[in-house]
């Protein structure tokens, strides 16, 4: 019998279903890291709270509007565009955030509605 001189393949269905495990965990565990309340709420206190009263800090200020006054008359997709861009309406001073710190922030605010 002659010999093939095809190169045999790999049965890939177990490659697969581990390929789409670990794509289903690594999913899981990014959608878990953003948007924390608790990670925010230490960013309002940590850089807003000098201005805000951001309802986690036991500072309170009225140089700026109250977080749950935004809360309430913003969006969340308004707040993420407000956010990524440097702030050079006004006092606010522009702040340099990551999309998860966005994130963080934007659930944050919501959860004082």
């Amino acid at each position: 019998m002659p010999s093939s001189n095809k190169p045999r393949m790999p049965c890939l269905g177990p490659v697969l279903a581990a390929l789409s495990l670990c794509c289903t965990i690594a999913g899981s565990a990014a959608a878990e890291s953003v948007g924390s309340t608790e990670r925010g709420s230490a960013l309002a206190v940590r850089w807003c709270s000098e201005c805000h009263a951001t309802a986690a800090s036991p500072r309170a200020s009225d140089a700026g509007p109250t977080f749950p006054a935004i809360a309430s008359s913003r969006s969340a997709d308004y707040l993420r565009g407000f956010l990524a861009n440097p702030h050079m309406r006004g006092q606010m001073p522009p702040f340099d955030l990551s999309t998860v710190q966005i994130e963080d922030l934007v659930i944050y605010l919501q959860s004082l509605r």
